[in-house]
C-alpha cells in the first residue's frame, strides 16, 4: 500500500473541529492482559469495537500462547481466552514465532523461564536484529534461568524451562519490556524477586497482575516485590481496554499541525503514559481531560486537543527521566519540535537504537530530507525548530517502523508540496486504521491510497 499526503486545501481548513474519535486498544495492555489471563483459570472476554482494529502485533501474542495450549477464539466484537493456569502450559510442537513484537519476544523469555520444558523463539527479519541478550543474562544470573540468544545476542532464543530462585534484580536501564519479563519469571521463582529500575518506567504489568490478585508490591524508590504465589482464579473477566495514547499522539500531532480541535473518546490516562501531553501543554498547547474512571487499576477517559486556538510557543521541555514514559512517543515529539521555536533537546535516549529501527538515525534522517535542523548525537537529537517552517515535498522512508511511518505522515501535513510514503501498511503493527482516523481529522482530500 502506498499513500500520499497532499497539500492544505483552504476550503477544508475552516473546518476546526472533528467528530469523537475512537482509537485502536492500548497494545502495551492488549499483550499483558493476553498472558496473565492465561495465566489464572478464568474466562476472560476482550470486547472489542472491530477486529480489524487489534494491532498486528497483539496477532504474535495470541500465536504464541495458542501454541502453548491456551484456548482463544475470536469473533468480531471480542476476544475469549480460557486461563490454563500458572501449571497449565503445554511444551510447544513447533517454534514460537514471534514476528515483528519485541513485547512479545520479551515478554516469553520470562514467561517461559520457570515452565517444566524447552522452547526456541524466533521472530522477522526485523526482531531478528533487535538485542535479547541483556534479557537473557538478568534472568540467567538473577534468577537461575537458562536461556540462550544467537551469538549475536539475537533472535533465536532457546529457552530451557527449570525452576527459579528468588533475587534482588537491578535493571541496567529503565524498561517495561525487562521489567515485566523479570516480573513473569518471578511468578514462578522459589522466593522473593525485588526489581529495581533507575528511573519510573510504564507499569501495566504491575498494576495488572495487582487487580489480578498476585501478591505484589510497590516498594520505596519504585522497587517492586513479588511472591511466587502466581494470580488468583476470577472466575469470568471482562476487561474493555482502553484505546492507545501511544496512538493517539499521532492524531494529536495531526490536530497540532492541521489546527484542528479534536476529541479522544476512552483514551488510556495511565500516570506513566501522559508525560508526553504535559510536555506539549508546557510549549503551549490546550488540552482538556474529563470523564476520568478507573477500571482495573488503569485509569481513562475523554481527551480534548484545541490545536486551532492554540500553538507550541516554546522548545519541549524534554528531561532525562522522561525518556522511559515517552520511549514510544518520541517519533512524532521530534517531529513537532520541528515548529517549535528553538532549541528541543532529546538526551539519554540511546534506547531507541534498538527499536524495530534505529530511530535516533531514522528520525534525523527523514527531519533533513525534510528541511529541518537537525544533530545527531550519540544518545539523541538536538533539533533547531521554527515556528515558520514549511518542510519540502518528496518521500519517506521509514526503515520498516510502524512510528517513524506515522511520525513523518504527520510532518508531510506541512508540507509545501506532496508528500509519498511505500509500503505504508507497515503501520498496522501499532494502528491498523490510522490513514482511516488521520482523514478525519485532516479531510480525505488530503489522504489518498493506493
Amino acid at each position: 500500500m502506498n499513500v500520499e499526503v497532499r497539500p492544505s486545501d483552504a476550503s477544508y481548513a475552516e473546518q476546526s473541529r472533528t467528530a469523537p474519535l475512537s482509537l485502536p486498544p492500548d497494545k502495551s495492555i492488549f499483550h499483558r492482559l493476553l498472558i496473565i489471563g492465561a495465566l489464572t483459570r478464568s474466562k476472560l472476554t476482550i470486547p472489542i469495537t472491530l477486529i480489524e482494529d487489534i494491532p498486528v502485533d497483539v496477532y504474535a501474542t495470541i500465536l504464541a500462547l495458542q501454541s502453548l495450549g491456551v484456548p482463544i477464539e475470536l469473533s468480531r466484537s471480542m476476544i475469549e481466552l480460557e486461563g490454563v493456569g500458572m501449571e497449565g502450559f503445554h511444551a510447544p510442537t513447533h517454534q514460537i514465532n514471534c514476528s515483528n513484537s519485541g513485547t512479545t519476544a520479551r515478554l516469553f523469555m520470562g514467561l517461559l523461564a520457570g515452565q517444566s520444558f524447552s522452547s526456541r523463539l524466533t521472530g522477522d527479519e526485523s526482531l531478528s536484529k533487535r538485542p535479547m541478550k541483556r534479557l537473557a543474562e538478568i534472568l540467567n544470573s538473577g534468577l537461575g534461568a537458562k536461556i540462550e540468544t544467537s551469538e549475536k545476542g539475537t533472535l533465536p532464543v532457546l529457552i530451557e524451562g527449570r525452576e527459579l530462585h528468588g533475587a534482588t534484580v537491578d535493571l541496567p536501564v529503565a524498561s517495561a519490556q525487562m521489567k515485566s519479563a523479570v516480573l513473569l519469571a518471578g511468578l514462578y521463582s522459589k522466593d522473593v524477586v525485588r526489581i529495581r529500575e533507575p528511573l519510573q518506567s510504564r507499569d501495566h504489568s504491575e498494576l495488572m497482575l495487582m487487580s489480578f490478585g498476585a501478591d505484589i508490591e510497590i516498594e520505596a524508590d519504585h522497587a517492586i516485590r513479588i511472591t511466587a504465589n502466581g494470580v488468583v482464579p476470577l472466575q469470568n473477566i471482562t476487561y474493555n481496554i482502553p484505546g492507545d495514547i501511544s496512538s493517539a499522539a499521532f492524531l494529536i500531532g495531526a490536530a497540532i499541525l492541521g489546527r484542528r480541535n479534536i476529541t479522544l473518546k476512552n483514551v488510556g490516562l495511565n500516570p506513566t503514559r501522559i508525560r508526553f501531553l504535559e510536555i506539549l501543554k508546557g510549549s503551549g498547547l490546550e488540552v482538556e481531560i474529563s470523564q476520568v474512571k478507573e477500571e482495573w487499576n488503569e485509569k481513562k477517559g475523554t481527551v480534548e486537543i484545541f490545536g486551532a486556538e492554540s500553538h507550541l510557543s516554546k522548545p519541549l521541555a524534554i528531561s532525562a527521566a522522561d525518556i522511559p514514559l515517552i520511549i514510544d512517543e518520541i517519533p512524532i515529539l521530534a517531529v513537532l519540535a520541528s515548529f517549535c521555536p528553538g532549541q528541543t533537546e532529546i538526551s539519554r535516549a540511546k534506547e531507541l537504537r534498538a527499536k524495530e529501527s534505529d530511530r535516533l538515525s531514522a528520525l534525523a534522517t527523514n527531519l533533513r530530507s525534510f528541511g529541518a535542523i537537525v544533530e545527531e548525537k550519540e544518545d539523541g537529537l538536538t533539533i533547531f525548530g521554527d515556528d515558520t517552517f514549511i518542510p519540502h515535498g518528496g518521500s519517506i522512508e521509514h526503515f520498516g517502523d510502524h512510528r517513524i511511518a506515522m511520525a513523518f505522515v504527520i510532518m508531510a501535513l506541512r508540507a509545501r508540496e506532496r508528500v509519498t510514503i511505500s509500503d505504508a501498511s507497515v503501520v498496522s503493527i501499532s494502528y491498523p486504521n490510522f490513514f482511516r482516523d488521520l482523514s478525519l481529522v485532516v479531510g480525505k482530500n488530503r489522504i489518498h491510497i493506493a
